[in-house]
């Protein structure tokens, strides 16, 4: 339920070591719950099986605030496909790499920002990945402070990460939950969803009716929205494209800026608790950009020690833990176990990304070499997609998001040391790595400092950010 610290991933690995399984069947109120806690199984299932396994449960809290047009959460089926295709065709290559001027100037504008008012980088996180998104998807820019539209995004998306888990509300199991009047005892999360439904069926129209409007005035920026929109000049089913649309470019902010923010968070936490791996990445960043530059795109591609510390950030906390439930749309046996139709099946991504048959030993501990070959180069044998889904609802943004944390984490290292906190008496504070519970997993607020390492550093980031556009 809202506001527990249980970590039911990490329990759910308790059961299958108890239990000896991978598998963990559970029945809550009626309803089956397969939980799958090693990669083969996951694998198996949601991947060579994923004809059978890629529906999602019905959410009732998440219908409730109104979240049927986010992908996420519909239901397998030609809708969903109509607009994961939209999707897919507008955030993978070579179309994806049309964000990289953005989160270019986005990750120049967050090391800036932070340079005037270090204590205030969570602000200036946040700041940053709504103008990846926005810029990306819309062609518009971001105001630092109290931007309308991050405002309705971030209080649209406080309910995703609250619901997005099946359980986290009792209607979930017991749908005639939603007969009961607003005013009835237990059903106070009808004037929760009331509140929170404002936020969310205004989020896909905010952007999309400026976009629209720039876009017949002629003023508007060239972004997905518009190159959509030009192809979709004289189309006889033009209204209804345009609607489906208007639902995609939500869904790029619904699910890239909050995981953006949590992945990014957990990187700075982990540079905090490992100023060794900190100091060789700045080294490794330094041999391929120099000292008297910012990072480009084309410098931070080729550097393996910057990618095996970004998908070790990925797999030591993941973003979803948990992801997004799965639904079977037939009945299926695997391996002796019978799982019904409608079942909910949850891919333990957290659980996954432990295994210490593929990531070897001590994976609860930080370790980027354990992607790395023996020579220092990248180990592409070793994968890290278990934190972004599985099967056909893998998310589709993920290499925009893996691309944004590159520049954005070469160009926070080249700038800053990024180095425990002091207390009023000179000592320092070392954070824990405790993280909030929920769909998207946020590490609890810590305290940090950004060093610029030299003067010329801080020239450098004070510079004029817009000659990156």
């Amino acid at each position: 339920m809202p506001g527990t610290e249980v970590q039911s991933w990490v329990k759910f690995k308790e059961w299958s070591e108890e239990y000896g399984s991978d598998v963990i069947s559970v029945e809550v109120f009626g309803q089956h719950v397969v939980i799958l806690n090693s990669t083969t199984v996951a694998r198996d299932l949601l991947d060579k099986r994923s004809s059978k396994y890629s529906d999602r449960p019905t959410l009732h809290m998440i219908n409730l605030y109104g979240w049927s047009w986010n992908l996420g959460f519909m239901r397998y089926g030609p809708v969903w496909k109509e607009h994961r295709r939209l999707f897919r065709q507008e955030a993978e290559y070579p179309e994806a790499k049309m964000h990289q001027p953005h989160a270019l100037l986005a990750a120049r504008r967050f090391i800036k920002h932070t340079l005037g008012e270090p204590t205030n980088w969570t602000k200036h996180l946040r700041y940053m990945t709504a103008l990846v998104v926005l810029s990306t998807a819309y062609g518009i820019d971001v105001n630092p402070r109290d931007d309308p539209f991050v405002e309705v995004a971030e209080k649209a998306n406080d309910t995703q990460a609250k619901a997005g888990n099946i359980g986290s509300y009792l209607v979930d199991f017991f749908p005639a939950l939603n007969y009961l009047p607003e005013w009835f005892p237990g059903a106070g999360f009808k004037k929760e969803a009331k509140e929170g439904s404002k936020w969310v069926k205004l989020l896909p129209d905010l952007g999309f009716q400026l976009v629209m409007k720039n876009y017949v005035e002629g003023t508007g920026k060239y972004c997905i929205a518009t190159r959509v929109l030009d192809k979709l000049q004289g189309d006889p089913d033009h209204e209804h494209k345009e609607s489906v649309l208007r639902n995609v470019l939500a869904i790029f902010y619904a699910a890239g800026s909050e995981t953006t923010i949590s992945s990014l968070s957990t990187f700075i936490l982990a540079m905090v608790l490992h100023p060794e791996a900190q100091k060789k990445l700045q080294t490794a960043i330094e041999a391929a950009v120099g000292t008297d530059r910012l990072p480009e795109f084309d410098d931070v591609e080729h550097i393996p020690y910057l990618h095996a510390v970004i998908r070790e950030t990925l797999r030591w906390q993941p973003v979803a833990p948990l992801g997004v439930g799965h639904a079977t749309s037939e009945d299926d046996v695997y391996n002796g176990y019978y799982i019904p139709k409608g079942a909910v099946v949850v891919g333990n991504s957290w659980a996954l990304l432990r295994e210490e048959g593929i990531f070897g030993p001590d994976t609860d501990k930080f370790k980027p070499e354990r992607f790395l070959t023996q020579d220092g180069g990248l180990d592409t044998s070793m994968h890290h997609e278990m934190a972004f889904g599985f099967g056909r609802r893998i998310c589709p943004g993920r290499n925009i998001a893996y691309s944004s944390m590159m520049i954005t984490c070469a160009s926070l290292l080249q700038s800053f040391s990024i180095i425990k906190a002091k207390d009023d008496y000179g000592q320092e504070i070392t954070p824990k790595a405790e993280y909030t519970t929920g769909m998207i997993s946020f590490p609890k607020p810590f305290d940090c400092e950004f060093q610029v390492p030299s003067e010329t550093m801080r020239r450098l980031m004070e510079g004029d950010t817009e000659s990156v556009e």
